[in-house]
């Protein structure tokens, strides 16, 4: 038998091949520039045979309580299709069914700016428009969406971090429900970034914790990221009275099994948090719940004055701003929520439910 060839030679691809021994895959993510471990990986694989490959991972927590998202055509569908898999031992097994056979595997779900293409496109004469919010370090279009002429402002944002990407399949779900009923949100205007971290999200890197620091720690006078930089501006010139920032958490168990948001030390703001997280309790899709009691407060756990040394992300900055909008951040799993199976799908009904629990939210 032929040795499987294993490359991350893909849209956003991250993988370091250590050792392959016939049937037997050792591997380990790349952290490029960022401090200490992350969660990312994704990488293609050609079978050279029909024969089942076991895949191992030697440093720390790298599949979610699903196992890998699998891809069996080159990327343009994924799910959660892998039958065997281990968490104790960070490894899965992948049979093969003939010779020459191309999978792609990933820690997650993806969604890369081919995906947000894919979706504009079914959306043309829905009124979303796309824009340019600014140029990334490496010269790439960051995209900025906008739908309705409303009054009232709501801005939008996911991939601070990178490959937090069922963010924006809820992101996705926000602006559909919004294009599909345009007479409900007559007062409303929503600007979104689908991709903060453009180059990190096309790349393939980890995002989190980039050194010096990352783009959700970023906000304040010396931003050092374009993106960041044009949505302060952006945020300062529309005045929106609502910032909504959406992310995901870590790769498994716990608190990264719900989704939450994360508690703010400014009362107002977590004002703001308690009523909206009571909300969308009540709209969320029976294949995405959601509990305000799994929100978690600032000060506890990891959601502390440390965890924000190396900057501020963009809530806690909103808090100064002078017309005083609300600001929020919610964290949403990448493939299990109160053991209900997260997909692209279900994420995008949970932003639908989010674009009913917004309106509800700033008409109260």
């Amino acid at each position: 038998m032929h040795t499987i060839q294993i490359d991350a030679q893909i849209p956003g691809g991250n993988i370091i091949v250590k050792a392959i021994d016939d049937s037997q895959v050792l591997l380990n993510r790349e952290m490029r520039d960022t401090k200490g471990n992350w969660i990312y990986w994704k990488f293609r694989a050609v079978f050279p045979a029909a024969a089942e490959f076991t895949f191992h991972f030697d440093d720390g927590c790298c599949l979610t309580s699903r196992g890998p998202a699998v891809s069996l055509d080159k990327g343009k569908s994924w799910a959660w299709n892998c039958p065997r898999f281990d968490l104790k031992a960070e490894s899965f097994s992948f049979t093969a069914d003939y010779a020459g056979q191309e999978v792609w595997f990933c820690q997650c779900i993806p969604y890369m700016e081919s995906n947000l293409n894919e979706y504009l496109a079914t959306k043309a004469g829905q009124s979303i428009t796309r824009l340019e919010l600014c140029r990334s370090r490496k010269g790439r279009s960051v995209e900025l969406l906008r739908i309705g002429n409303g009054p009232q402002k709501v801005f939008l944002s996911s991939r601070h971090h990178c490959q937090e990407s069922m963010a924006t399949y809820a992101l996705e779900g926000i602006l559909s429900e919004v294009a599909a009923h345009p007479q409900k949100y007559p007062e409303f205007t929503f600007w979104a970034v689908p991709f903060v971290d453009k180059d990190g999200v096309e790349d393939g890197d980890q995002g989190k914790n980039r050194m010096p620091h990352d783009h959700a720690r970023d906000y304040g006078p010396n931003a050092i990221y374009p993106e960041v930089r044009a949505i302060m501006e952006l945020i300062h010139r529309e005045k929106p009275v609502l910032v909504f920032d959406m992310h995901c958490p870590w790769v498994r168990n716990g608190d990264s099994e719900h989704v939450y948001f994360v508690g703010q030390a400014d009362a107002r703001l977590q004002a703001g948090i308690d009523r909206f997280s009571a909300i969308i309790a009540r709209e969320a899709p029976p294949d995405f719940p959601t509990d305000p009691r799994d929100n978690i407060p600032f000060g506890q756990g990891w959601n502390n004055s440390r965890n924000y040394e190396q900057g501020s992300p963009i809530v806690p900055w909103c808090a100064s701003l002078p017309w005083q909008p609300s600001a929020q951040s919610i964290e949403i799993p990448f493939a299990n929520t109160h053991e209900v199976t997260v997909t692209a799908d279900s994420a995008r009904h949970l932003g639908n439910a989010l674009a009913r629990s917004i309106k509800l939210y700033l008409e109260a």
